[in-house]
């Protein structure tokens, strides 16, 4: 208790009410927003609703998403039904440790007003509509715990560093196993680095004990989840949804070596005009990066054995990043956002260069920093104090089919788009939603409860170039009735129409 009472310092208050705020708009898990619209996040929310009535992830409820994030949700559900609240404020807190982190990271280096600076600016920079999209992503968790290996990799030697910091990035690694384990690569490099470096200077015993250190954070978490899945008989199913189905079903995995290479080398950003520029800034900051990165393990006090560590933890983390998703999917890069203090320190030198003196434009700064955020992210706009509640399809539908006494929905053939959520029911058949791994189990499954008409209310999604096939939409023409025809647009996904279907 003492040792948070000293922790509870005035500008630690000060970012903490900086980060609930900032988050506030910047996810639409946050109170600010009537509706999530984020698929992902729905379909989380959705799986650990089904924890709460008995209905394990895999086995009764299917998705690609690791265990624990579903728990994460679960508790969510428990503090309210139909929205995230509790989610808002987990985002809030780890938006909280990534400025406190990057500051005191900084602040080896810079002065303290410049510090905060680059710590605030380090928000809107990160956390863009292009990569953070709606919120609520397992990237997060990994760029906190990112933030905090840099951290203690800049302040102790790696054969110095204390025996807790083991544990600890041992129950990182487990934590981001069970959320999303293509999010471990920098605590792969970390540990491979630190194990070959015990062999080649014969620290055999430091060797066991890091093992050992490492092994406790793990299995601190990772046996409760195995405990739980073999107990209920329910541990083919973690084993064959979460790892073998992702790994060989997932169409992300499925990006060549060629392929990421193409994207690196040849990025278009989502725009199709002016790439000449755009790709010019590209590869210009990548040159800035790689500069800023040298001029940074110049100017810190890091062994150099540490230094090598962190080079490889940055390059190996990118490259790796784009390769199981990143060049597909951009929030995947999320993960990656951590190493932008490095241009933020680039930035810092210059400021203490020019503006040492002049504290009231440096604190200038950082208000201009904060505002930031509505520039680069536009998740406000999509906000009910923003945008008519009819535009919102979510809004219309779940308005009706909670004046119904029957609520059964089927979510055919897409991914969750949240009426789950704002109808205040859960799901109970296993494959109630059509999600990104190609899975002919699913689809005939789908079908079979389509064909059932257990269902009251169907919605359906279709757009340009795609949409139901021909027997599932005679069958809808007969047995139920559209009742209303809404366009969607996701930041992930393309333009298109929803329909809500009404048994006849």
């Amino acid at each position: 208790m003492k040792t948070i009472m000293n922790r509870l310092t005035a500008k630690n208050i000060l970012m903490l009410v900086i980060s609930f705020v900032c988050m506030f708009f910047l996810t639409t898990a946050s109170p600010f927003y009537e509706f999530n619209r984020s698929v992902d996040a729905n379909t989380m929310y959705t799986v650990g609703k089904g924890l709460l009535h008995g209905l394990l992830p895999y086995k009764d409820l299917f998705d690609n998403r690791g265990p624990l994030i579903y728990l994460i949700h679960s508790v969510n559900a428990v503090f309210s039904y139909h929205s995230f609240t509790f989610i808002y404020v987990i985002e809030s807190l780890l938006l909280f440790l990534d400025i406190a982190y990057i500051n005191r990271i900084l602040s080896m280096k810079l002065s303290a007003r410049t510090a905060m600076f680059c710590s605030l600016l380090f928000i809107p920079l990160a956390f863009t509509s292009r990569i953070f999209y709606y919120g609520d992503l397992p990237e997060e968790y990994a760029m906190t715990f990112v933030l905090i290996l840099i951290y203690s990799c800049i302040q102790y030697n790696w054969f110095e560093m204390p025996r807790r910091y083991y544990i600890v990035n041992g129950c990182f690694v487990a934590i981001l196993f069970w959320i999303k384990y293509s999010l471990v690569i920098p605590w792969i490099v970390f540990f491979v680095y630190i194990g070959i470096a015990c062999l080649l200077t014969k620290r055999f015993k430091q060797l066991f004990m890091i093992i050992l250190d490492a092994l406790i954070g793990f299995l601190s978490v990772t046996l409760p989840i195995i405990i739980l899945y073999w107990s209920t008989g329910a541990l083919k199913f973690l084993f064959n949804d979460y790892f073998y189905l992702n790994l060989t079903h997932y169409h992300v995995q499925n990006a060549s070596l060629a392929y990421t290479l193409f994207k690196m080398e040849y990025p278009t950003f989502g725009f199709s005009h002016h790439l000449v520029i755009i790709r010019t800034i590209y590869y210009l900051m990548i040159a800035l990066f790689i500069c800023a990165v040298v001029r940074y393990m110049r100017e810190t006090n890091m062994h150099d054995s540490n230094k090598v560590l962190l080079v490889l933890i940055v390059f190996i983390d990118i490259l790796a990043t784009y390769e199981v998703g990143g060049a597909s999917f951009s929030y995947y890069l999320f993960a990656c956002e951590p190493f932008l203090l490095f241009y933020l320190f680039e930035l810092g030198l210059v400021v203490d260069k020019y503006l040492y003196n002049k504290k009231y434009i440096i604190w200038g700064l950082s208000v201009i920093a904060l505002l930031g955020i509505f520039v680069t992210n536009r998740n406000y706009r999509t906000s009910m104090y923003v945008t008519k509640p009819s535009h919102s399809y979510q809004y219309e539908y779940s308005k009706i089919i909670n004046k119904s006494k029957d609520k059964s929905l089927l979510n055919y053939r897409f991914l969750d788009v949240g009426l789950y959520t704002y109808t205040g029911t859960y799901a109970k058949d296993r494959f109630f939603i059509r999600n990104n791994i190609s899975y002919k189990k699913m689809d005939e499954s789908q079908r079979e409860y389509l064909h059932s008409m257990k269902y009251k209310f169907v919605v359906a999604k279709y757009r340009k170039g795609w949409k139901l096939f021909k027997k599932d939409r005679e069958f809808l023409a007969k047995h139920y009735k559209r009742l209303r025809h809404m366009r969607f647009d996701y930041k992930d996904h393309s333009q298109g129409w929803i329909d809500l279907y009404v048994r006849k």
